[in-house]
């Protein structure tokens, strides 16, 4: 009986053993499930904030593309054409007619190798043109901003007396040095993204200008040089 005993007693302690054997290797699995899990939504947080910074860093590039730099946007159209602010000859008095559609974008490469568009109306007379950019992307980028913001520019007419002050976006009627009308278009952000390439000597044509643009906001680009396409 002692004999019968001692071995009972011997069975159950190495039950207990086991069990607890089998208690502290569930824990350990448990907890190396859950190590692994945080590991796993440790990489997937990092992977969402990487993708984030990039999506961040790809917008940024893409409005930094889009909107020139100051330097840009303070260098007066070369190539030909007369500074916003000039004296040059008057522009084409524009008919009603040539504010309808079917004009167009054309990019070009000014003689130091940057580049700029023009804004060409229905009856092929050059209406608008943009301020200097370093890169293509950058030029693109102008005639996105000239598409999105000339639709909803309301005008603010400079050369009245009493001044209607306009929020941006807007069309901007003033007179040049020389007693001319011109326009320009400024985008939401305040800056000056467009101006009619000469003066007008009518106030009415300035106005047939501004509907160019604004009729012609989706017009088609061309690129004059078909290597930077």
């Amino acid at each position: 009986m002692f004999w019968f005993g001692k071995k009972k007693k011997k069975k159950e302690e190495q039950a207990r053993l086991r069990a607890e054997e089998e208690a502290r290797a569930k824990l350990l699995a448990e907890e190396m499930k859950r190590a692994e899990e945080m590991k796993r939504a440790e990489q997937q947080r990092l992977e969402e904030k990487q993708r984030a910074e990039e999506a961040a860093r790809a917008e940024k590039e893409a409005q930094a593309a889009a909107a020139p730099t100051e330097k840009e946007a303070s260098s007066p159209c070369t190539e030909g054409q007369p500074d916003a602010d000039g004296e040059g000859a008057p522009a084409e008095e524009i008919p009603e007619e040539a504010t309808r559609k079917n004009g167009s974008f054309e990019i070009k490469r000014t003689s130091d190798g940057r580049y700029m568009f023009n804004v060409r109306a229905g009856n092929t007379q050059i209406i608008a043109s943009s301020q200097i950019y370093s890169s293509m992307a950058a030029c693109k980028g102008g005639i996105a901003s000239v598409g999105a913001n000339a639709p909803l520019a309301n005008i603010e007419d400079q050369t009245l007396q009493t001044l209607n002050e306009e929020k941006c976006p807007k069309f901007r009627i003033y007179f040049d040095k020389g007693g001319k009308y011109r326009f320009s278009l400024i985008a939401t952000n305040g800056q000056n993204i467009l101006s009619c390439s000469q003066g007008y000597i009518q106030k009415s044509s300035c106005k047939n200008g501004i509907r160019s643009v604004i009729n012609n906001a989706s017009s088609p680009t061309v690129i004059l040089d078909s290597k930077d396409k």
